[in-house]
This record gives C-alpha cells, structure tokens and sequence, in this order.
C-alpha cells in the first residue's frame, strides 16, 4: 500500500536537516522536501509548488515556507487539503523587520559573509536551548549550506508580503496551527490573528520553545502531523 505523501516547506535559510529530528521516525509518510531557495518572489514559488504538489495533498510548512503555502492556497483554494502551519502568521511583515531586512542585505552585498554567527543563531532559539550546541550547529550547518547569495536571494524575495487573512477565509484547507508564545521572530499576536480568521482551524500554542520548532520540539512536531494527517 503507498504511504501518505507529505510535502515539507521550510523557511528562510532552511534545508531538509530543519526536519531531520521530525522525519527520522515519521515512517508511516513519504516525506518529500520542497526547495524554493532559487526562488526570487512568491509568485515564482507559486509555480514550483504548482508544478510539484499532488492534488488534495497534505502540506507542513514553517515560518517563511508556511506563508508561501498560505500565499500558494489563496490562489489555488482547493489544491491542499490539509496543511499544517507552523511558526508563521499570514500577516504583512512590520515596518521594523523590513528595515532591518534592508540593512542586512545592503551589508551583505558589500561585505564579505562568514556565516551566522553564534549571536545570531540563538536569536532563533529558546533560552533553554541556548547551551545546546546540537541545535546551534544544525542551524550553523544549514546556512553554511546555502550561502550568501541564497540568502540575499531569499531576503529580497520574500520580503514584500501582502497581509492574507482575510484572503484565506475563502481557502478550502483544513490547517492546523503550531506557534509558541516565545518566538522572538514572529509575534504571537500576529499568528492568533490569522487563526481567528480560521474559524475551523485548530492550534496547539507552545510555551518554551523558540522559533525553531521542528528542531526544538520534534516529538510534539511528530506527533501533531500523525494526529492531523
């Protein structure tokens, strides 16, 4: 008998290791990884998620890869037929963010990179997680990866996000909805905001978890898809 296929969406700076720990004893699915690093807006990511997924499949996305997905289902409102969304919200980035999104790039097109740096990386983290050099090197790992002109790319690409709340009312997708209260990158006000538009969506809201939550809580992650899919 053919295993359930899901399609896995990852964020900014992310490669399949960002779902290693998640995957490892998710036998029961053929987990397929999407890359949409060569990608240099949305709309070009649109295409190559038309062009790959299954009809009425089951999508996992995180942070910048859930608002793609959520992006992908406004135009294409019966294609997904269950997603889960983790680590995101389908808001329009802060005035704030885009700034700081401007002076990365302006920086990075003008010096040399030398990876994410410690600092840095645990910004992604819970302080909890902060001593777990497993997690911080998963995170060195994939940045060094994919390099400074995937990261200029993605940082251009996505920046420019259109508010999609009231837009994902029309969508047909059942989605489920992972965040925690401490993510120091996306606002949990943001994500509830997006869910109170969801009237049928369900939630599982974290406490000690940062933003890297497939690589911080991997068993909930597991546990969430078997229960949902």
């Amino acid at each position: 008998m053919k295993k359930p296929t899901l399609y896995f969406l990852s964020g900014t700076m992310c490669t399949p290791l960002l779902w290693e720990f998640v995957c490892a004893e998710l036998t029961q699915f053929d987990c397929i990884f999407i890359d949409t690093t060569s990608a240099t807006s949305f709309a070009e990511i649109d295409t190559l998620l038309d062009a790959t997924l299954e009809e009425n499949t089951f999508v996992v996305a995180f942070s910048m890869g859930a608002y793609a997905a959520m992006h992908f289902a406004v135009s294409n409102p019966d294609r997904i037929q269950k997603m889960m969304v983790i680590a995101a919200s389908a808001t329009s980035l802060s005035a704030k963010e885009l700034q700081l999104r401007k002076s990365t790039i302006d920086f990075l097109e003008k010096h040399n990179y030398k990876g994410i740096s410690t600092t840095r990386a645990l910004q992604f983290l819970h302080p909890k997680n902060h001593q777990n050099n497993v997690l911080i090197q998963v995170i060195k790992n994939m940045d060094s990866d994919l390099g400074k002109e995937v990261l200029i790319r993605q940082l251009k690409a996505t920046s420019q996000r259109v508010d999609l709340t009231q837009k994902l009312q029309k969508i047909q997708t059942r989605i489920h909805i992972i965040a925690s209260k401490e993510d120091a990158l996306v606002n949990i006000e943001d994500v509830q905001h997006t869910q109170k538009q969801l009237p049928k969506a369900t939630s599982t809201f974290l406490k000690n978890c940062g933003h890297m939550i497939p690589l911080e809580m991997p068993d909930l992650v597991r546990s969430a898809i078997i229960n949902f899919f």
